[in-house]
């Protein structure tokens, strides 16, 4: 068994993102309902329920996250600090595709209209939907094994990352070079 571990791959992200978009998205979901700007999620698919609302928004969500995962995902995963950061850019990035131009087109608003998309606490929303998103993907997202081996320094015992290279495979034409010698 070789103890190199590949860079996490597209797929594994994406389905991280995915669950972390769908964690952000009930968030997004109920604040949207309370504060009554919901109803554009539900005219996505042409209807105006609620339960129908909820659906759409915790797909958008979904996808939003896997879009996250696959290109965002890699440079956050399993740290905390850079995934806020991240999360609240992603956030205003989703409020402004979203809620001032895919959902007014869709519904009744107007397009780029940042009193139509519910004004600016909307876009905290969003934003929290963003951070959201982010921290349960650094959180439950895909991970690389480290390796790690002890270091003396000064009188204590320091744990560092190690890079462990493979071995080149001898040839049968090293072989031969070395029985000659």
């Amino acid at each position: 068994m070789s103890e190199y571990t590949p860079q996490v791959n597209l797929i594994s992200r994406t389905g991280a993102g995915v669950v972390g978009g769908v964690a952000g998205g009930l968030f997004l979901a109920l604040a949207l309902q309370i504060t009554g700007h919901i109803k554009p999620y539900a005219q996505l698919v042409g209807e105006t329920d609620a339960s129908t609302a909820w659906v759409m928004v915790l797909v958008v969500a979904g996808a939003t996250g896997g879009l996250f995962g696959a290109f965002v995902g890699k440079f956050i995963r399993g740290q905390i600090v850079p995934a806020v950061g991240t999360g609240l850019v992603w956030g205003m990035v989703t409020w402004a595709v979203l809620a001032m131009l895919l959902l007014p087109t869709f519904g009744d608003g107007g397009v780029l209209s940042i009193k139509d998309a519910g004004g600016i606490f909307i876009l905290g929303v969003y934003v929290a939907f963003g951070v959201i998103t982010s921290i349960v993907y650094a959180i439950a997202g895909p991970r690389r094994r480290h390796y790690y081996r002890r270091r003396r320094e000064v009188g204590f015992v320091m744990a560092m990352p190690s890079i462990r290279r493979r071995r080149r495979r001898r040839s049968d034409e090293d072989l031969v070079e070395e029985l000659e010698d």
